[in-house]
C-alpha cells in the first residue's frame, strides 16, 4: 500500500460524523505499481457551507491530509527531517484553529466577510 493510500485511510480515522470530507479527497492510480504516480484530488468547497451546503473540503483538510502522509513516510523513514515538517504543520493547523476561534467570535464565520 502506498504512503497516499495509507494517509487517506489515517484522515478518514480522523473524520467524525459532522466533518466527513470523505468524497472530496480521492487517489487516482493507486495500484502500488514501480512508475505509475498516484494522484490525490481535492475537490475544495467552493463558498460559504451556510449558502451552499457542503461541496467540497476545507483547506484545513489538506494540511491534516498532508500531516497524515508525513506520519506515513516518517514511520517508514524516520529523520529528524519529517518529525520537523510534522511539527510545522501541527502549527500551522493550531493558526488555523485560532483563526476559526476568532471569526466565530466576531461572528463571521462561516460568511465571505473580513
Amino acid at each position: 500500500m502506498r504512503h497516499v493510500e495509507k494517509a487517506l485511510l489515517k484522515f478518514h480515522e480522523l473524520q467524525t460524523p459532522e466533518n466527513v470530507p470523505f468524497p472530496f479527497i480521492a487517489i487516482d492510480n493507486m495500484e502500488d505499481e514501480k512508475g505509475v504516480a498516484p494522484i490525490v484530488k481535492f475537490t475544495i468547497q467552493s463558498d460559504p457551507i451556510s449558502e451552499v451546503g457542503v461541496n467540497g473540503c476545507q483547506a484545513l483538510d489538506m494540511l491534516v491530509y498532508t500531516k497524515c502522509l508525513f506520519e506515513s513516510l516518517n514511520d517508514a523513514f524516520p529523520c529528524s527531517e519529517n518529525v520537523e515538517t510534522l511539527i510545522h504543520l501541527a502549527r500551522a493547523m493550531d493558526y488555523q484553529d485560532k483563526r476559526t476561534a476568532d471569526r466565530l467570535a466576531r461572528q463571521v464565520e462561516g460568511q465571505n466577510k473580513a
